[in-house]
């Protein structure tokens, strides 16, 4: 890139606009076309000398096609007749018919990278300088960003928007950075072709591994055959005797593939902790490189196991590099190994750390697919269970909706029947409120009426819950309290969901006539919950699988015959963090019986009740005139049936329009309104009524499928008295009514 020496029109500091590549938005990463592009330039310069391919010129096409710039090239100085100039050894775009041009270093905007040893952003640098061609297409943005040979800068890469239209950001410096380490490692590699080509042949071989294992990269599924790949190429490029490859799990490093070990050197490196004396430790622990030149004159390993080890399979020298994610984790460790000493040169590092790169894209991609094949079948599963968990209570359903159909049923069966259903649409409601529940919790909403209460409060609640299913497998329920009252800030119907899961799953996986012990009382500070039976038991590497969203034990399942959607104990953990405890499952393996554990903090004296009042059950009801608006002929007339046969007086309207008039005409004292109405709303149908009613006594109560904080305060705005969220139950629609209109005694 080149421009004339000519008297300064602006101020370089007006030309140079570097600092706005941080406060620019940035496009999101391409590593799909990134990839691709590098696996086309690896190929490229494997083939360069054979077919005179020109690898720059190859990178100067990738940057532009990278970048989505206008004009993109490599620029190399160079001398040419006892003058320093920069020669265009690469041009794409509008700019690719100055291909191997030449400018003075004087008049090159590429001096000011190199001279500055960093990136540079400049806005139309004609402002600065003039162009060399007058014809030339004008220059908006320029990005240049240099590279460096065995630690000289020697030339840039850049690219150009000759308009307004393009603006280069954060994502183009990454890209730019990234191929000007690509164009160091292929000038130096044109230089040795130049000055060794004995070195050439060496570094083909090593390009041409690295081009197989790019590509496979893209077509291999057999990750085992990539990483014997790998392996050749370390060797290869390194020059070493042996080499290795680990990944980092849980904070230590496990052995996936390697080449020369002696066998139990193999099996004593399987797993290396971060305080190893091994290079590979060394590693772990700074997140840096480490060489060691001479194994045996390295005072870190003398004495040590790893040394002993590195004897026996005849090592004297050895380099380990990091394999880091895209995102900049240390994700494992790539090492190679040589029977003398030896220390790499840096182009033998600058072409493994290529090499590095690649492994690393095989080991992030080997465990996104691992671990979206474990999400395909958990869903997979859960949605297969989930069917199996609707039916069950839609066949019964069916079933005596049919037989209520027949007119000679005795009252006895009538009364069988209605308890069957009752029973039925509470286990369809609570897998509903279960699902509900979680979506709440991923996204944050999920609120929490927290309150001082009793552990044994909780602990009665959950055992009433839970009492049918454990009567009915004929189990002993031993509950015990110990170190008397103890209190916690939390919410009972929250707490007792927890409490009655775990009881309920000791019943379930307990064969019948089993022992079920909850034990209550303080342990280290905490409020601490204990349940454990003498059922199936739990294996001991799933102890904390269990917890895990669509997760069920597979004997469990087998065993028990199944039942559940595994979304039981996912929920239950995040009730009890939510609350700033902790649950975790204890077992000695299947056929031991588990233990459940449930930790709370005690609730200070500074703990307050939420001052919240609930209607008393057992009220008298009064009749009131109800005004019900709901599109759903189903639900509507269901409340109108419940309501009316309490004795209250009813009007039903399907939407908003036909609402406002029976509220003009019928003048309720209550109006059940649901939200999501066709054409006006029930926000807008709210405040329309309160104009009605000119400040008469009516109550307005939301009847909605959103009950979060927001939604309430929506509803409060629109003017409603009170929430409710469907499906309302007969009970909560009574206690509502009892609270706006409280019994008065006479």
């Amino acid at each position: 890139m080149a421009i004339l020496d000519a008297p300064a029109i602006s101020p370089l500091d007006e030309v140079l606009i570097t600092a706005q590549l941080g406060r620019r938005p940035s496009r999101a990463p391409d590593f799909a076309a990134e990839s691709e592009a590098l696996v086309g330039l690896m190929k490229a310069l494997q083939e360069a000398s054979a077919s005179k391919t020109n690898i720059l010129q190859r990178l100067a096409e990738a940057a532009l096609e990278l970048c989505r710039a206008h004009s993109a090239g490599v620029s190399i100085e160079d001398e040419d007749k006892g003058r320093r100039v920069f020669r265009w050894h690469g041009a794409a775009g509008r700019w690719a018919g100055l291909l191997r041009d030449a400018a003075p270093r004087t008049a090159s905007l590429c001096s000011l990278a190199l001279d500055r040893k960093a990136p540079l952003l400049m806005a139309h640098p004609e402002r600065y300088f003039d162009y060399p061609n007058t014809d030339m297409p004008p220059l908006a943005e320029t990005l240049l960003v240099p590279f460096a040979v065995d630690g000289a800068t020697v030339g840039t890469v850049w690219v150009v928007a000759h308009d307004g239209s393009r603006r280069f950001d954060r994502e183009d410096l990454r890209v730019l950075t990234s191929l000007s380490d690509f164009a160091a490692m292929a000038f130096q590699v044109l230089l040795r072709t130049k000055r060794l080509q004995h070195a050439l042949s060496q570094e083909r071989g090593g390009s041409e591994l690295l081009q197989a294992i790019s590509a496979g990269l893209i077509r291999e599924n057999d990750v085992n055959a990539l990483y014997q790949q790998i392996l050749d190429a370390a060797t290869s490029i390194m020059h070493s005797d042996f080499a290795s490859v680990q990944m980092l799990e849980e904070e230590n490093l496990r052995l996936l593939a390697w080449r020369g070990f002696h066998p139990d050197s193999g099996r004593f490196w399987q797993q290396v902790c971060h305080d190893s004396a091994a290079s590979c430790g060394k590693v772990l622990h700074t997140g840096e490189r480490y060489v060691i030149v001479d194994t045996e004159e390295s005072e870190a390993l003398a004495g040590t196991a790893d040394l002993a080890e590195y004897r026996r399979s005849g090592i004297r020298a050895v380099q380990s590099t990091p394999l880091r994610s895209r995102s900049g984790e240390l994700i494992g460790v790539i090492s190679t190994h040589w029977r003398v000493p030896y220390e790499p040169t840096t182009g033998e590092l600058r072409l493994f750390d290529v090499l590095a790169r690649l492994t690393a894209d095989l080991m992030d991609r080997s465990k996104v697919e691992q671990a979206l094949r474990e999400d395909a079948r958990r869903k997979n599963e859960f949605l297969a269970v989930l069917s199996h968990e609707l039916r069950n209570p839609l066949a019964p359903l069916t079933t005596g909706l049919e037989l209520l159909r027949r007119p000679e049923n005795e009252p006895g069966l009538i009364e069988s029947i209605h308890s069957m259903m009752d029973r039925q649409v509470s286990h369809l409601t609570r897998l509903v409120n279960d699902l509900l529940d979680l979506s709440r919790i991923s996204r944050g909403t999920i609120e929490l009426q927290r309150a001082p209460l009793g552990v044994r409060v909780v602990i009665e609640a959950a055992v009433e819950l839970a009492r049918p299913l454990i009567d009915q497998r004929r189990h002993h329920l031993i509950v015990e309290h110990d170190g008397g009252a103890l209190t916690v800030n939390g919410d009972l119907a929250r707490l007792t969901q927890v409490v009655a899961n775990v009881l309920g799953n000791a019943a379930k996986y307990t064969d019948a006539e089993g022992t079920i012990r909850l034990r209550a009382g303080p342990e280290g500070g905490l409020a601490v919950i204990r349940v454990r039976d003498s059922g199936l038991g739990i294996p001991t590497a799933q102890l904390e699988e269990v917890f895990e969203m669509f997760t069920q034990v597979r004997e469990h399942r087998v065993r028990s015959g199944g039942g559940g959607l595994g979304i039981g104990l996912a929920l239950s953990r995040r009730l009890i963090e939510l609350h700033g405890g902790s649950i975790e499952a204890t077992s000695n393996g299947l056929g031991h019986g588990s233990e459940f554990i449930i930790r709370l903090p005690i609730a200070s004296a500074t703990d307050n009740l939420d001052g919240k009042v609930h209607a008393a059950a057992g009220m008298p009801v009064v009749a009131r005139k109800l005004l019900i608006v709901e599109d759903n002929v189903d639900t509507a007339d269901t409340l109108r049936t419940a309501l009316e046969s309490l004795g209250h007086i009813v009007r039903v309207a399907r939407d908003g329009a036909e609402g406002l008039r029976l509220f003009a005409q019928f003048a309720p004292e209550v109006v059940l309104l649901d939200i999501g109405l066709p054409g006006m709303n029930g926000y807008e149908a709210a405040r329309r009524m309160r104009q009605l009613a000119d400040g008469g006594d009516v109550s307005l109560v939301a009847l909605t499928g959103w009950g979060q904080k927001s939604d309430r305060a929506r509803a409060a705005d629109a003017g409603f008295d009170a929430h409710l969220t469907k499906p309302a139950t007969l009970d909560s629609l009574t206690s509502v009514l009892s609270a706006l209109y409280p019994w008065v005694p006479r």
